[in-house]
């Protein structure tokens, strides 16, 4: 489902294959802007890119791999529902040796804030035993949707979520099971579901926003441990430590 590796093909397009040559963290944003990769969305690191030519995909470009390249591992990795409509598709990934990140991925949309199921989706993500939604994360999701407590099992859901498990049912054990296999808990901010061809919502970029680095051998990231520990303690020895606020 996945290539980390060049695919020139139609149905599944890889960077090459759009003829996106340019991928350094420095570089990469202006180069797609000058190719007619227009921005059409922003996050905290990244942005997201559509052309006129290929309006079935889109380009995310990240200056720094973060949880999204962790999200495409897991996928790449494969697990129950996977290969759903739950879960994006993402055609190529790219990290450079200085941590920049792109990838091709299916266009998927924004829904209407009126949409009746779009607070359930979004408590779906949230609800977890023992999780504190961060204020920002649940003022904006108040100001979204006010007569919803972002809490799966409050009683405002009710209607909405027996609907929703009709429509869906096998959204719940998506989250259910990504929940398991990621590495950290799942952000539930606002806008991390969006709405894939069949209308079905798709948990876009659930994962946090500092990157595991689960796009790297377990090598890598065991030598990438060590250096950051090697790092502390040659810091420590010549009096680096911090100091106390």
């Amino acid at each position: 489902m996945f290539g980390f590796k060049n695919q020139a093909s139609t149905s599944n397009p890889s960077l090459a294959a759009l003829g996106i040559a340019e991928r350094s963290a420095e570089k990469s944003y202006a180069s797609l802007i000058a190719t007619g990769w227009t921005e059409i969305g922003f996050g905290y690191h990244g942005t997201v890119h559509a052309h006129l030519d290929h309006p079935n995909v889109v380009v995310r470009f990240a200056r720094k791999a973060d949880g999204f390249g962790d999200y495409a591992a897991l996928l790449r990795k494969g697990f129950a529902g996977s290969d759903g409509p739950h879960a994006p598709r993402v055609h190529d990934l790219y990290v450079s040796p200085c941590g920049a990140l792109m990838t091709v991925g299916s266009r998927l949309t924004t829904p209407t804030r009126d949409v009746w199921w779009l607070a359930y989706a979004h408590a779906v993500i949230a609800d977890h035993p023992g999780f504190e939604m961060d204020e920002g994360v649940r003022d904006r999701f108040k100001a979204q949707w006010p007569a919803h407590e972002p809490f799966v099992d409050h009683a405002s859901f009710d209607g909405i979520r027996e609907d929703f498990r009709a429509a869906w049912p096998d959204y719940e054990a998506y989250v259910a099971t990504l929940r398991v296999v990621s590495p950290r808990g799942l952000d539930p901010n606002v806008g991390n579901v969006l709405v894939g061809r069949d209308g079905s919502p798709v948990v876009n970029d659930p994962l946090c926003d500092d990157g595991f680095g689960l796009w790297r051998s377990p090598l890598s990231r065991l030598l990438a441990r060590c250096l950051d520990a090697l790092r502390r303690t040659v810091g420590e020895a010549l009096g680096r430590t911090p100091v106390a606020a």
